[in-house]
């Protein structure tokens, strides 16, 4: 009788622990990734009629760095840069992007909603310097609309020079997480495609991620993909 009155204590007991093991840990305030990748734009030119006078494919590699750091629970701060280089056709010239891009971003980070800023290079021909642009409405935790525009990448254009679409389980947690959405390509090329990501946690504190894009053209087919590998270090903040 006395053990069958033991049991509920011990029910009790073991629910206030067991959640504690099964739940994803949290991950560190720090991150470092690293990624590689290539892929394929057209490029194209028409005439003031708005008629195709020419297309191209360009393939292109791009390799790099992205570090994030949260200083408080609620505010991310981003760098990340790298090189990108194009290889149109031999004999075909091309106004493209070329050498380095780098950029930043400040970030509020907050459980249903974030937002955040910061100045982007893209070096080349036609390089350019914007914004870096994020906006999210949901939970960081859970699914969320997503929208940015030369987005922290340690591969440029893997993704599109900005994307919206919806995303899942990108905060501090180890968990799988990813996106899905609508890409936008270079402006030498008009036509939306589609990208997608995955996060998937493969030991500790590593984590692999997966980037890709693919889309139609005017006579050739636009594509790229990237493999990058993220390390988060450090305790998460409370």
């Amino acid at each position: 009788m006395r053990a069958r009155l033991l049991h509920a204590p011990l029910l009790l007991l073991l629910y206030q622990t067991v959640p504690a093991r099964v739940e994803p840990d949290s991950l560190g305030r720090y991150r470092l990734t690293l990624g590689y990748g290539g892929g394929q734009w057209e490029h194209e030119a028409f005439d003031c009629e708005g008629s195709l006078v020419e297309a191209a494919p360009v393939a292109y590699r791009s390799g790099g760095a992205q570090f994030d750091a949260w200083p408080t629970p609620h505010l991310r701060v981003t760098a990340f840069g790298g090189t990108y280089r194009p290889r149109p056709p031999s004999g075909f010239y091309v106004n493209d992007y070329h050498g380095t891009f780098a950029g930043g971003q400040i970030a509020y980070e907050g459980r249903h909603f974030g937002i955040g800023v910061g100045p982007a290079h893209v070096s080349g021909y036609d390089g350019f310097t914007g914004p870096s642009s994020y906006l999210r409405i949901g939970n960081l935790d859970g699914v969320y609309f997503l929208s940015e525009a030369l987005h922290p990448t340690p591969v440029f254009s893997s993704t599109g020079l900005g994307r919206t679409g919806v995303g899942f389980h990108q905060g501090q947690l180890r968990r799988v997480g990813g996106f899905f959405g609508i890409a936008f390509p270079p402006p030498y090329n008009g036509k939306a495609m589609l990208t997608g990501s995955l996060r998937y946690p493969v030991a500790g504190r590593l984590t692999l991620l997966l980037d890709g894009v693919v889309g139609p053209g005017e006579q050739y087919g636009q594509q790229g993909g990237a493999v990058g590998l993220r390390y988060d270090f450090g305790r998460s903040g409370p």
